[in-house]
């Protein structure tokens, strides 16, 4: 069998990959046809910062696999350390010897991350990534969580047709710039137990994951979210809901994709169907400038689930997480 070569992808040679194109969450939206320019281009932006790191595995002239890596801009400076992530991992289909492609995409990532001083790679896969998925904990990665991906079509459900129940004694509104630090403490009241892929890693600790949702919706207040809705009970914060208008790159590929960023419910007031409310909402509002509203969940959140599902949003796929500490 060809031994396995690795050679740096640099962006003018993305016609060589063209065929690896893969965007399941846009596939499941009917977006098929845009895939390949839209997935194109990404990797063309994400090569285009001198930070990025992207090869090719190689059968002798033919390309087998890719990866491409890059730093996490955000979770770097929050957590005092170099974080970095797998963006995209992919093996050609057709390969026989697809789990020793992945398996040598995996180590190769890793000697080149490594050499760049990283202290961490993330890497999430789907399910269905069953050689990558092996190459990752062959690795030593390990798996921190399975989020669900939801999805709403906005095209087929308008707003006025969703189930209307404020629940009494609550009034929304949208939140301004003096409601960051209340957004804040609500996200550490809402999320101090929660059960995500930062709070699973025991290497960031409960305190720093709890901190990382509390940035989260400081980032979305500060410019990150188009919208958030905000609940108020009496001159309470009692839960926020943070939504973003279809990505450029997305529009630019005629693909009208929201995103449902983050939500959080005071553990005071769970139970009254303030996420159901807060949800539709933000649906109402978004669905003006989206064909489709897209919003993950963990596996195990499911109350969160039913919400959605209650609303008319339907599973279209998962992903794995999977953390590797570099430095002990």
């Amino acid at each position: 069998m060809t031994a396995i070569t690795f050679a740096n992808l640099a962006p003018d040679d993305l016609e060589r990959v063209a065929n690896f194109a893969s965007l399941p969450l846009h596939a499941s939206l009917s977006y098929r046809r845009q895939i390949q320019s839209r997935w194109v281009d990404e990797i063309k932006e994400l090569l285009s910062n001198e930070n990025a790191v992207g090869f090719v595995a190689q059968a002798g002239a033919t390309v087998c696999g890719l990866a491409v890596c890059a730093p996490l801009a955000w979770e770097s400076p929050l957590l005092g350390k170099s974080m970095w992530t797998i963006k995209h991992i992919c093996v050609a289909i057709q390969r026989s010897d697809r789990i020793s492609i992945a398996t040598g995409l995996v180590g190769e990532t890793l000697r080149r991350i490594g050499a760049r001083d990283a202290d961490f790679l993330l890497c999430k896969a789907m399910p269905s990534d069953t050689d990558v998925i092996y190459a990752l904990e062959s690795n030593g990665f390990l798996l921190m969580d399975t989020p669900l991906n939801f999805v709403f079509d906005c095209r087929a459900g308008r707003s006025n047709d969703l189930p209307q129940q404020m629940p009494e004694g609550f009034v929304f509104r949208f939140a301004t710039s003096s409601d960051v630090e209340l957004l804040s403490q609500v996200a550490h009241s809402s999320f101090a137990g929660h059960f995500g892929r930062f709070h699973a890693d025991p290497r960031i600790g409960h305190a720093a994951a709890t901190k990382i949702y509390e940035e989260w919706i400081r980032s979305c207040a500060n410019g990150w979210a188009d919208w958030i809705v905000v609940a108020m009970h009496d001159d309470r914060i009692a839960g926020y809901s943070a939504w973003k208008k279809p990505a450029e790159l997305d529009q630019r590929h005629g693909i009208r994709l929201g995103h449902f960023s983050i939500a959080a419910v005071h553990p005071d007031f769970s139970g009254r169907g303030l996420f159901t409310a807060l949800t539709r909402a933000g649906m109402e509002q978004l669905c003006s400038s989206a064909d489709w509203i897209e919003a993950p969940t963990h596996i195990d959140n499911h109350a969160v689930q039913r919400g959605f599902l209650r609303l008319g949003w339907r599973i279209a796929g998962a992903q794995h997480s999977f953390h590797k500490w570099l430095k002990s």
